[in-house]
């Protein structure tokens, strides 16, 4: 017996409408901006699994971005909590230290013409510092925002592993589309099953954009067809928004 692509589609919306709404009604302060559906690979296995539910709001995003800074400069054995602008007392001097000042008297108007011209030189290196920092500054921001970046993979995100389906639903939806991939071939099987995901991604983003503040991405996220994914499943309003080098050139 074959897969009710029908019945399945209808099983993964249901689900994925309410564990969705679920989430956003219990952060009615949050804004959500993505939905997806993913962990479905498209490498032919032994078996096809049911796809887990993903969302994320733009506070968890901010949110987790700043645990991982944090936890990157605490592995750097940087002390955040330190003064930025701390600096040992000019007056926290050593008695050899105090002794050592007579004998540099004499060398002082030799280093003051050195450290003018040191001072030039830093000044230039500040200059180009703090270019480098804003162009670094401009390139990390869109990458923030490219579909490659945390805020668009799902498994990156505060909500990204949600089962749709227990067992032992999920392992006879699983069974019957592996013995279905095995009658008809993988790539047919796998084609219609995306087929399915994407019918799915469209119709809880019509539902769930009325319990939500701005207009919600929703889509199906795999590695090997990313981009083709979300051309099928995003708006064109949408694709020309959140990532329009997608777009392609007029001929």
């Amino acid at each position: 017996m074959g897969v009710d692509w029908t019945a399945l589609e209808e099983a993964i919306r249901v689900a994925a409408l309410r564990h969705a709404a679920e989430v956003i009604a219990e952060h009615p302060e949050q804004n959500f901006y993505a939905i997806a559906l993913h962990g479905v690979s498209t490498t032919e296995s032994e078996n096809i699994s049911m796809p887990l539910l993903a969302l994320n709001s733009v506070e968890a995003l901010e949110r987790d971005r700043q645990s991982e800074s944090r936890e990157l400069l605490v592995e750097r054995g940087e002390d955040l909590d330190e003064d930025a602008d701390y600096e040992d007392r000019s007056d926290a001097q050593s008695e050899e230290q105090q002794r050592g000042e007579g004998l540099m008297d004499s060398d002082n108007e030799q280093e003051e013409e050195s450290e003018q011209s040191a001072d030039d030189s830093d000044e230039d290196t500040e200059d180009l510092d703090q270019v480098l920092e804003a162009i670094e500054a401009d390139l990390e921001a869109d990458d923030n925002d490219s579909f490659y970046s945390d805020k668009w993979e799902p498994s990156d995100w505060h909500w990204s592993s949600i089962e749709l389906c227990q067992d032992p639903a999920a392992q006879i939806w699983s069974d019957a589309m592996t013995e279905q991939a095995t009658q008809e071939g993988w790539e047919n099987t796998i084609k219609r099953y995306y087929h399915t995901l994407v019918a799915v991604a469209h119709s809880i983003r019509e539902e769930l954009n009325e319990r939500t503040k701005v207009d919600l991405v929703a889509y199906v996220a795999d590695d090997d067809h990313a981009e083709k994914l979300l051309e099928l499943c995003l708006t064109p309003q949408q694709l020309d928004e959140h990532f329009p080098q997608l777009e392609q050139p007029v001929q």
